[in-house]
């Protein structure tokens, strides 16, 4: 059992470590019922009452330690993702053993293993990592966990799992970066999201969805006075001085160059529309579909993904990938 300090214990599940408040009166069905809607640290409780036991199946099941506590990593991934399915509150602890068998079976067949448990019938196959992390793309503290990682980290993520630019070609030309780089910040930034995920600070996470609709309102300000009237100044409050703006075809310097080529497009009669937009602290993703004068079909692509790198609230770098 972990040591206790007051009335915080901390709860190990592999490498992870989540702060929970001990409440031994409170039953299995209404954590698993809190966190259903959302309560991280009650869903950090309830794995701590069951540890012990998914540890030891997942031991009988792989016949390795180190392999056991990934299994049990990844249980409380998809326990994040899934505890919302749970129908019977009350059966939490079959459910999550039913989890955990499922990840174990599916490590035993990945290495092709031939043993009679990789014939056992699985009802439910658990979700893979990476759809797991892309259903917590609506938690708040996923965002939080995001803002931890590294620029380049951070970027390489939110543009796999949240941007239609997902590739790992498309991640490699938007970065400047090789594909098999782009691949190791994905499984560095994996690593330390799953333990980053599972720390109990819910109430002091920021909210993402008010910064999005924060970020988003300003852009859409933005492209309509720039639509209306482009002019200059329109960019000093959104765009750093200094902004460097590169895509396929160039490159531009400074928010004179970058506005005068722009507003060039907008004074044709393009218009820029806005798909949708994913933010962190520093790093706003925008889809922007354009629409070309019916004289002019060809100017700019329908489809694009804008990366603005901020710099003290305004862009201050600016990567373009038409998709």
């Amino acid at each position: 059992m972990p040591e206790e300090s007051g009335k915080f214990a901390n709860f190990r599940c592999g490498s992870c470590i989540l702060r929970c408040v001990r409440e031994p009166q409170v039953s299995n069905a209404t954590l698993a019922t809190r966190a259903a809607a959302g309560d991280a640290e009650a869903l950090a409780r309830l794995l701590e009452r069951y540890r012990a036991s998914l540890y030891a199946a997942a031991v009988g099941l792989l016949r390795d330690r180190d392999k056991a506590h990934d299994a049990v990593q990844e249980t409380c991934v998809v326990a994040l993702v899934r505890i919302g399915s749970l129908r019977d509150p009350a059966a939490v602890g079959g459910w999550l053993h039913r989890v955990l068998r499922n990840v174990c079976l599916m490590r035993l067949r990945s290495q092709t293993y031939t043993t009679s448990h990789a014939e056992a019938d699985v009802p439910e196959l658990a979700p893979s990592m990476d759809e797991a992390f892309e259903r917590l793309a609506l938690r708040d503290w996923l965002w939080t966990a995001i803002e931890e990682l590294t620029p380049e980290d951070r970027v390489t993520v939110m543009l796999r799992h949240f941007t239609r630019s997902n590739s790992y070609g498309a991640i490699a030309s938007l970065t400047g970066a090789p594909v098999g780089t782009v691949r190791s910040r994905l499984n560095r930034a994996r690593a330390l999201l799953a333990t980053a995920l599972q720390r109990e600070a819910a109430d002091s996470f920021v909210s993402r969805g008010q910064l999005e609709r924060n970020t988003r309102a300003g852009w859409e300000a933005f492209y309509a006075e720039l639509h209306e009237k482009p002019m200059p100044r329109t960019y000093r409050a959104t765009y750093s001085p200094d902004v460097e703006v590169t895509d396929r075809h160039g490159r531009w310097q400074g928010i004179r160059q970058w506005s005068d080529h722009e507003r060039e497009a907008i004074v044709l009669g393009v218009r820029a529309r806005i798909v949708d937009l994913v933010a962190s602290r520093d790093i706003t993703v925008i889809e922007i579909d354009f629409t070309n004068p019916d004289w002019a079909a060809d100017h700019c692509p329908p489809r694009s993904t804008f990366v603005h790198r901020l710099a003290s609230g305004r862009s201050r770098r600016l990567d373009i990938h038409y998709v």
